[in-house]
């Protein structure tokens, strides 16, 4: 992949539209991208990285900062980007998410990100119609077109500062999560977890099977023998037998187990036909003492019978005489019963006749009559009396009427007049109202033009308090970033002072150490030997190890104490640079504003918005009222003319109602005659017509009751010669209560039954010449039956007990036989994918390295990257140094792999790379990463990257150092590579002429760049 041109504007600190024409670089195969921290060097390839995946090199987590601060409202930022691969040439436009300005109104909305593509056949044929805008489907052909992914991407064309030094000194399973990002080897590990997940599985089938047959022999054994511990043992025993077995000897335990279930089914077979034939004998002994006991219980049956009746008979005849005389009285009794009604019947007539007579005595002597003698009045004489009363009642009807209706009439008069009392305040009420409205009128339509003059320039004073609102954060940030700057010159200042003391104390070590490198020498000399500086073989006075001896180790530690002091204070600086470049951001966009002018303002702007958002408030309320108060005063005139003429009409119901009821009275007054009303006068009457109502009635019913005893004596006289009486008297003695003579005549009736039902009982032909005194023992013949259904039911029970057991026992067998089957196959079927899962995970023997799949895969892959970073690093190191891996055989990383240290060439001996310095760590890095980008692409189809960029870290290396490493990059020039080395070292500016110069155009203010060919 090769890039080739390069547009952009609006992001990071650059404001303009900025463009590179990589062509123009490539001229010499490596360029350099120079320009002072925080200028927008990273912002370069960012921008690069963004084009092609909409994500800059850091990840998602920075793309809230690629929009540029410095940025017009009105531009909007965009990156476009030209690039070739293999399949064709490529022009891809994007921009991020973004606030852009509203086209009505005021204020911004947000601009979702976008994205366009196209496709040519050469760098400035790319134009025309879009191949794609959609970002998922621009994303998938681009990643298709490159080959890689962002990860891959950000790890083999641009090599971030700090990022390949971190791979290099990483622990081993940082490493592995590394590497597994990029080569994408998770499928390995989901490989491993599938197979441990299936053996899991697989072992659990096992183990069920085994208990499954477990479970079948323990139940055939409690089947066959309940309770039978020799049973549960032989079971048990032959269970554990074929479980343990190897599987040589499999076959002959399971065979030895279903003999044994065959042997004690043939066993239970042959109890359960002894226990048949005895339940048949037995069954016949139970039938013929059946047989005999019924015999015996049928002839004492009919012995018994006899006695009851013999018995039953001889009771009868001795209540023969009472019941005679019981039969006597029952016939008298229903003879007198014909003539009750006739009784009953004169009796109740001469009551009611009694009755009567004294009812009409009462009468006469109360009822009051006009010109008549009531005590001697016929009944005719009191009828007409009555008839003239109720005339006169008649009579009155009218005048009660309006006699009860004059307090109503006088009280809807009283009514009528308050009425009109209530419509004389109302109108003087009306025509108050009539006259204030207008004067309430006209004050509010005052206040509504008051309160539009205050509501007049709202939104002026709410954009400049949004402004002024902005400010305040920046002061806020201002102040947060001059706390930042300060706590990174305390960092910086603590930093200079321990590297101070860490680089004294390694001159005084070193110096310490060259003073007893001769006694070192001296120590090391072996006698008779020459020596190593002189050739003699004679050494009179050798030197003395001193005191404060030094050792070439601490001088190295202390060397290496000094490097990281100068790292930490390198970093200290960089934050610092940092924090200052941001302060001097946020101070320009105060301009020498401070927070109290701010605050102060802010406040004046709330107050002036708040009164004129009451003003606001206040307008629609005005308008309001004075549309509601102009409807009260429409609705006052219309009301004042209803009240006028509702007091007219109350005037004139007034005068109507008054001149009725004055005449009503007078009519009434007329027709009292004495009495406090005319209605205490018809009551009266009334009561007076009542009594001789009720007179005449009784005088009617005296005669009616008078011709009805005489009828009822004569019926009397005729029922008392037909029921055989001679008189009334003796009919009424011979009366029975109805009760009694129900009483009698069952009584009768039941000894009659009684007596024919045991004479038909001892005529039965079965009691014909039975003995009522003959001893029949029963007992005997039921204890005899008792005693054979108790063995029979014992019989049967061990019967049905047996053959239930031998059902039980078959379908037992039937059950370990398929358990067996069952068992057998399953653990044929687990045993290879047990195995296949313990070789990849690395849990049993036969897995020699003991190293899992996915750990193994990617300690192969790690090696590829070892053996090409060490082709680039021996020419690096001037073949001091070279790579070295181990994998999970070492002590310390067993069934863990990608260990990794280095070889120095100087001493023989493995090194940890921590312990490597600065300048070494860079170019170890540099060489790791370049090989990490070459097994990269080579997976990737071979794809070549043409086009490479480094991030920092020359400045840790020495001339030497650097003229090595600049040697191995002009060897990545070949085949048209081009690369592109991000740093502010200036001894890079004399050595590569091609590059991109990025500067500031003010403190705080924006960037540009300028490109060098």
């Amino acid at each position: 992949m090769q890039l080739h041109s390069l547009t952009f504007a609006a992001l990071g600190p650059f404001r303009d539209e900025q463009h590179i024409d990589f062509a123009e670089l490539a001229a010499g195969g490596l360029f350099l991208l120079e320009g002072p921290t925080g200028a927008g060097k990273s912002t370069i390839i960012d921008a690069v990285v963004f084009a092609l995946y909409g994500q800059v090199a850091g990840g998602n987590s920075s793309l809230h900062r690629l929009v540029s601060d410095h940025r017009d409202p009105r531009t909007e930022p965009f990156v476009d980007l030209t690039f070739e691969t293999g399949r064709g040439v490529y022009r891809v436009r994007r921009t991020p998410a973004f606030e852009r300005l509203k086209k009505r109104g005021e204020g911004t909305t947000p601009q979702q990100a976008t994205v366009k593509l196209w496709k040519g056949t050469s760098p400035s044929g790319v134009h025309g119609d879009p191949i794609s805008t959609r970002a998922g489907e621009a994303d998938d052909e681009i990643r298709d077109a490159i080959g890689l992914s962002r990860e891959q991407f950000v790890r083999t064309v641009v090599l971030p500062q700090g990022e390949f030094a971190r791979f290099l000194q990483s622990k081993s399973d940082e490493r592995r999560d590394i590497l597994q990002s990029i080569f994408g080897t998770e499928h390995y590990e989901r490989v491993q977890a599938e197979l441990k997940r299936r053996r899991v599985e697989a072992r659990k089938a096992c183990d069920d099977a085994d208990a499954d047959l477990r479970y079948a022999v323990t139940s055939f054994a409690d089947a066959a023998g309940h309770n039978d511990d020799e049973l549960t043992a032989a079971a048990a025993q032959l269970t554990e037998q074929v479980l343990t077995a190897v599987v040589d000897a499999e076959e002959d335990a399971e065979t030895a187990l279903t003999s044994w279930t065959d042997e004690i089914v043939a066993r239970l077979e042959s109890a359960h036909q002894t226990l048949d034939e005895r339940r048949t004998r037995a069954e016949a002994a139970r039938t013929e003492a059946h047989a005999t006991l019924k015999d015996l219980e049928q002839r004492r049956e009919r012995r018994d019978r006899l006695r009851a009746a013999l018995a039953e008979k001889q009771r009868l005849e001795a209540d023969r005489d009472a019941h005679d005389a019981r039969a006597q009285r029952l016939d008298a009794g229903l003879r007198a019963a014909t003539c009750r009604v006739a009784i009953d019947a004169v009796d109740a007539a001469t009551a009611q006749l009694e009755q009567t007579r004294h009812r009409v005595e009462a009468l006469r002597a109360t009822v009051e009559l006009p010109g008549l003698d009531v005590t001697q009045a016929e009944q005719d004489e009191v009828a007409t009396a009555h008839r003239a009363l109720l005339d006169d009642i008649v009579a009155l009807n009218d005048v009660l009427k309006v006699e009860a209706d004059l307090p109503h009439r006088r009280d809807e008069l009283t009514t009528l007049r308050e009425e009109r009392e209530k419509l004389s305040t109302n109108l003087t009420a009306i025509e108050t109202r009539s006259t204030e409205l207008p004067k309430r009128i006209q004050e509010l339509e005052e206040h509504l033009a008051a309160a539009r003059d205050a509501a007049v320039g709202v939104g002026t004073l709410r954009e400049e308090r949004r402004q002024v609102a902005d400010m305040i954060r920046v002061h806020h940030d201002l102040v947060a970033a001059r706390q930042e700057r300060e706590s990174a010159n305390s960092h910086r200042r603590a930093a200079l002072r321990l590297y101070t003391l860490a680089s004294e104390n390694e001159a005084d070590l070193r110096r310490r150490y060259l003073e007893s490198v001769a006694a070192e020498l001296a120590e090391a000399l072996p006698k008779g030997k020459p020596c190593q500086v002189c050739g003699s073989r004679k050494h009179p006075r050798l030197a003395q190890r001193a005191l404060d001896h030094v050792d070439r180790e601490e001088v190295d530690e202390a060397e290496q104490q000094r490097l990281k002091r100068q790292q930490d204070l390198d970093d200290s600086k960089n934050v610092v640079e940092r924090a200052t470049t941001r302060v001097a951001e946020l101070e320009g966009k105060l301009d020498g504003r401070t927070a109290e002018e701010l605050e102060a303002r802010l406040a004046e702007i709330d107050h002036g918005i708040a009164k004129a958002q009451e003003a606001e408030e206040r307008l629609t309320e005005l308008t309001a009222e004075i549309a509601q108060r102009k409807q009260e005063l429409e609705d006052c005139h219309e009301q004042h003319r209803r009240a006028t003429a509702d007091i007219a009409a109350a005037d004139a119901r007034i005068a109507a109602v008054t001149e009725a009821v004055e005449r009503d009275e007078a009519r009434v007054a007329e027709q009292r005659h004495g009495f406090s009303s005319v209605a205490a006068r018809a009551g009266d009457l009334k009561r007076r017509a009542t009594a001789a109502d009720q007179l005449v009635r009784a005088l009617s019913e005296l005669d009616r009751h008078a011709e009805n005893r005489g009828a009822r004596l004569a019926e009397l006289n005729r029922t008392i010669a037909e029921a055989d009486f001679d008189d009334v008297d003796a009919a009424r003695a011979a009366l029975v209560p109805a009760e009694e003579l129900e009483t009698l005549r069952r009584q009768v009736e039941e000894w009659r039954r009684r007596l024919h039902a045991v004479e038909g009982r001892l005529a039965e032909p079965d009691l014909d010449g039975i003995d009522p005194d003959a001893q029949i023992d029963v007992d005997h013949a039921r204890a005899e039956l008792d005693a054979r259904e108790a063995e029979l039911a014992f019989l049967q029970r061990e019967v049905a007990t047996s053959a239930d057991r031998l059902q039980r026992s078959r379908r037992a067998r039937r059950r370990v036989a398929e358990a067996i089957s069952l068992r057998r196959q399953r653990h044929a079927g687990a045993a290879a994918v047990i195995r296949m899962a313990g070789l990849a995970n690395a849990d049993i023997n036969d897995n020699a390295l003991r190293m899992p799949l996915a750990t193994y895969v990617l300690q192969r892959v790690f090696d590829n990257v070892v053996d090409a970073a060490n082709e680039r690093l021996v020419e690096m190191s001037a073949g001091r140094y070279t790579l070295d891996s181990y994998d999970g055989k070492q002590a310390g990383t067993r069934r863990t792999g990608l260990g990794l240290h280095v070889i120095d060439a100087h001493t023989g001996h493995a090194r940890d790379t921590g312990t490597l310095s600065g300048g070494e760590t860079f170019y170890v890095s540099l060489s790791l990463a370049l090989g990490l980008a070459d097994v990269v692409t080579s997976q990737a189809g071979g794809m070549t990257m043409n086009t490479l960029f480094i991030d920092e870290g020359f400045g840790s290396l020495d001339p030497d150092t650097l003229d090595d490493v600049m040697g191995v990059l002009a060897d990545l020039r070949s085949g048209g590579r081009v690369v592109g080395i991000v740093s502010h070292v200036d001894e890079l500016k004399t050595r590569i002429p091609e590059r991109i110069e990025v500067r500031r155009a003010s403190v705080g203010g924006p960037s540009t760049l300028t490109v060098t060919a």
